[in-house]
């Protein structure tokens, strides 16, 4: 699978609080990249999906500011520990919540919130829109 994968835009016909959210997911498992990024799109955020983080990292650098970035903590090409280290050299700040197998990864980084893979759907939006500003009152 080649990086980044962009999901197909909802199909609502009034825009969502969500819409004006991006979304970036980097995960090295492409099954569970396509899978958030049909999940969230059809949830109504923008969603951009990568399984190298150099390549998310490299856009983030070149201007992109998602909302939210889902990261996963255990990649081969990049921890995500490694990532947020990236992120804070260039001075990019951009809310992530960290998508963890491990029981208790030893983050150093600052993220905004972990969620254990296998991670409960309604909770991951539940905790995305709080990060994103897109819940709806």
């Amino acid at each position: 699978m080649s990086s980044p994968v962009p999901a197909p835009g909802p199909a609502a016909t009034s825009p969502s609080p969500r819409a004006a959210a991006e979304i970036f997911v980097v995960d090295d498992d492409p099954a569970l990249v396509e899978s958030l990024l049909d999940l969230l799109s059809d949830e109504g955020y923008r969603v951009q999906g990568f399984t190298r983080p150099l390549e998310a990292l490299d856009r983030l650098a070149r201007g992109a500011r998602p909302r939210a970035v889902l990261l996963d903590y255990v990649m081969p090409e990049m921890t995500g520990e490694e990532f947020l280290t990236a992120l804070a050299a260039a001075g990019v700040e951009v809310p992530v919540l960290l998508l963890s197998g491990v029981n208790e990864p030893n983050i150093r980084g600052a993220v905004a919130g972990v969620l254990a893979k296998p991670f409960d759907v309604d909770r991951l939006l539940v905790v995305l829109e709080r990060l994103t500003g897109a819940v709806q009152r």
